[in-house]
């Protein structure tokens, strides 16, 4: 079976997704390893040497605990946000799905025809090495932007995008002309 989406047209044909780099999932583990590490590093010097009473290292503990409690929601959260920001190309549209914060998302779509210029960027000697970067995508619309940042391989992906809008008007152009001849 294809892949599917919701509000997808019926002769609509999911060409493919544009997701983040996975370097976008390592600097989220170096995050974790700072957020994590040092706290575990001081927690045990207190433990350990501190000399604290039994209730003195209980409440030690229980701080420690909330800390993580909270670093690891802060951390999903962050991850969440990475995880399902998605670009879907169809053969007829683009749609982005962008995961502002926690409970707060924006979907919008564009006919591939509409889209006027596509930017492309990568910044960094990571992103050089490992070839990822930015991507904003201009349409027709008064200040429209779809833009994406830490996507795999902007140039190819743009330049993809560009070929299905090609086609899409092509597509387009040949239905009205062979539709114009009918009606004559």
């Amino acid at each position: 079976m294809a892949p599917h989406f919701p509000g997808q047209k019926e002769n609509e044909v999911i060409k493919f997704l544009i997701k983040k780099h996975w370097m976008v999932y390592v600097r989220l583990i170096f995050y974790t390893l700072i957020m994590m590490g040092l706290p575990f590093l001081i927690y045990f010097i207190l433990i350990v040497e501190g000399g604290f009473s039994a209730n003195g290292n209980n409440i030690i503990t229980l701080f420690f605990l909330i800390y993580i409690g909270f670093a690891l929601m802060i951390l999903f959260i962050k991850w969440l946000g990475e995880d399902l920001d998605i670009i879907i190309v169809t053969n007829e549209r683009l749609i982005s799905i962008v995961q502002i914060s926690f409970m707060h998302r924006t979907i919008s779509e564009t006919d591939l025809a509409h889209i006027q210029d596509i930017q492309h960027e990568t910044k960094g000697i990571l992103s050089q090495i490992f070839r990822f970067g930015m991507m904003e995508i201009q349409t027709a619309a008064e200040k429209i932007t779809f833009c994406m940042h830490d996507i795999p391989n902007p140039y190819e992906t743009a330049r993809q995008i560009m070929n299905l809008r090609e086609d899409h008007i092509s597509k387009k152009q040949n239905n009205n002309t062979v539709g114009n001849n009918f009606m004559e």
